[in-house]
Parts: structure tokens; C-alpha cells; sequence
């Protein structure tokens, strides 16, 4: 375990091991309200019981005050945000694969996605930063606040815009020249038969529709003047 991780764990010793999101917060607020309001309101009107009831709301108030992540303040919000992005900097990024890898799946992905990516110290540091960005953002909506994807890198990015073609992987792509490669293509407009001159050739122009038609009523008007005789 890094130095980094460690320090970012014990600046987070108060906070929940696994804190709520912000949506899971706001669902138990929400379900405790309607609970409180079953309370108070007149038994012949909810029709529940009123002791159970309130025993739920204070489970749920309990279960939002241990799991809710408690915000940080002054330096101790500027020490964990800087122990947050040295963790994902230099502990997470580095181990983890690149987009590609993980949706084409070539030969040794798996195995170093288990030795790497899915370790015990790489997950424990996902899991400490998770816990700062819900440590300093309680508030935040964004469902990804705390997703580790947002940061997995892209191998395009590296290769310039060209195709990111596996011949030996499970989904090997689809090969590609780069824009650089495209813009300086030598060999300019192929001389050969191609399909699209082969179809070109075989389209009539209006001139050429007309007189088909004349021929065709020609021929029909002989064959009937044939068959009258």
C-alpha cells in the first residue's frame, strides 16, 4: 500500500467505510418523512401501526446518520482532495487498462486485469478515493462522482486517432489509417475497375431512358401488328 493511500485512509477515519450516495441519501430522507407523517396523522386516517411505524423512521434515521458521508472542512478538505488526486494519479491510473483492452479482450487482458487492476491494494486505493469524493462532495448529484471510469485511459489517444485493431484479441476491430496517414495518401485515385465505376457506367441518363422506352413501345407495336396478321 502506497504512502499516499495511507495517509488518505487516516484522514478518513471518521467517515463511513461505505458511504450512501447522494440519491440513496435523498430515497431515505424522503421514505423517513413519509414515515414521521404516518405518525402524526390520525390511526383512522393511515389505518397502520403507529409504533412500528415510528420504530422504521428511527431505523432509517440511525442507517442516515452512521452511512451518510459527513463533509470536510478548511485544510482538512484541501489535505484529503490532494491525497485523493496523488492516489489517483499515481496508485490508480497506472493500474488500470485501457478501454480497448478491456472491451477486445487480447490474450494476457484477463490475467493482468486480476494481477493489477483487480488486486487488493489497487482496490482498497479505489476505495479510499471513492470515499473522499463523497467525503468532499455529500451534496454532489453526478451519479459518476465517485466512478474510477472517468479515468480509464484510451489508447487512441496514444496512437493519434487511428484504429486500435487486435488481430489476436477476442474482438479484434476494424483496421484503420490515421488522419495524418489519410491526408497523405499517395496513390490518389485508383485507375482499376472499382465497384462504384462498374455501377456509375450502368446508370442510364434521362436521354438514354427516353429512347429504351421508344424501342420497347417499337418492338410491342410490332409483336401486336405480328399477331393481328
Amino acid at each position: 500500500m502506497s504512502e499516499a493511500v495511507k495517509q488518505l485512509e487516516q484522514a478518513l477515519k471518521d467517515q463511513p467505510k461505505n458511504p450512501l450516495r447522494n440519491h440513496q441519501v435523498e430515497e431515505y430522507t424522503a421514505e423517513k418523512s413519509r414515515l414521521e407523517a404516518m405518525v402524526t396523522s390520525p390511526i383512522y386516517v393511515t389505518g397502520v401501526d403507529r409504533g412500528k411505524v415510528s420504530q422504521r423512521a428511527r431505523e432509517l434515521e440511525k442507517h442516515i446518520q452512521t452511512y451518510a458521508p459527513k463533509p470536510v472542512q478548511g485544510a482538512k478538505k484541501d489535505e484529503v482532495a490532494r491525497l485523493a488526486e496523488d492516489v489517483m494519479e499515481h496508485t490508480i491510473k497506472p493500474a488500470l487498462l485501457p478501454r480497448e483492452e478491456m472491451r477486445r479482450n487480447p490474450a494476457g487482458a484477463v490475467g493482468k486485469f486480476i494481477r493489477v487492476e483487480n488486486s487488493k491494494p489497487i482496490q482498497h486505493a479505489i476505495q479510499q478515493w471513492k470515499r473522499a469524493q463523497l467525503a468532499l462532495e455529500p451534496d454532489n448529484q453526478d451519479p459518476d462522482l465517485a466512478n474510477v471510469e472517468r479515468f480509464r485511459p484510451e489508447m487512441i489517444h496514444a496512437t493519434g486517432g487511428t484504429s486500435t485493431f487486435m488481430a489476436g484479441a477476442q474482438i479484434p476491430g476494424n483496421f484503420a489509417m490515421t488522419p495524418q496517414a489519410k491526408a497523405n495518401w499517395p496513390l490518389g485515385e485508383p485507375t482499376v475497375e472499382t465497384p462504384l465505376k462498374t455501377a456509375q457506367k450502368r446508370e442510364r441518363t434521362p436521354a438514354q431512358i427516353e429512347a429504351l422506352a421508344r424501342a420497347q413501345a417499337a418492338a410491342k407495336a410490332k409483336r401486336a401488328q405480328v399477331t393481328e396478321g
